[in-house]
């Protein structure tokens, strides 16, 4: 029985220092929460606009501002400003984050969005990105629904399976796109950028 007692004794304590090993080494998630109490936290805003044929020159208005108007949490959220009355355009946050290079990773956006109101009509699409790169136009980005599907706020979610290669970062990206001819306004709040 004695025998019998060390050797259940021995594996025990290996199984739990093989657990413990385990739990140590394996890499933790890279997480990043932002409400823009503070500042812009990192991200900054980025659009992909058309010239403004009313403004020779320059291109259609847009805005990426915090504000205390209007939130889910806290005191700010960021408020997406953009003039799509040529039935075109994207405004965007983003922010760059450092990873591992030459790893396979999972990223995983989730976010806040508000619509001031419920439309049948199309009138943009909220859409998000995650990519070694810099998004820099429309077409880079992923539509993850009808930004006026309700009135008031709702949860987005962009997942993306990414090969780093030699890039030590990654980008995470959430914004609108337009998709009626109008103005518009929105707002993103608590975004949380998951890396595993």
């Amino acid at each position: 029985m004695k025998l019998s007692f060390k050797i259940y004794f021995v594996v025990g304590i290996l199984f739990m220092a093989s657990v413990v090993a385990i739990l140590y080494f394996y890499p933790k998630p890279i997480v990043h929460n932002e409400s823009f109490e503070q500042d812009f936290g990192g991200w900054i805003e980025a659009a992909d606009v058309p010239l403004d044929p009313n403004n020779p020159g320059h291109y259609v208005a847009w805005n990426v501002s915090r504000v205390t108007s209007l939130v889910h949490s806290g005191q700010y959220s960021v408020e997406l400003y953009v003039d799509g009355r040529q039935d075109d355009g994207t405004v965007w946050i983003e922010k760059k984050i450092s990873v591992k290079d030459n790893s396979q990773i999972q990223v995983e956006i989730s976010f806040e969005f508000y619509s001031e109101q419920e439309s049948f009509n199309v009138i943009a699409s909220v859409c998000a990105y995650a990519g070694i790169s810099n998004p820099e136009v429309e077409a880079d980005f992923t539509l993850l629904g009808q930004a006026n599907e309700v009135a008031g706020w709702k949860h987005y979610t962009h997942e993306t399976t990414l090969q780093t290669g030699s890039s030590e970062e990654v980008w995470a990206a959430v914004g609108i796109t337009v998709r009626w001819e109008t103005e518009m306004t929105y707002n993103i709040d608590d975004v949380k950028v998951t890396i595993s």
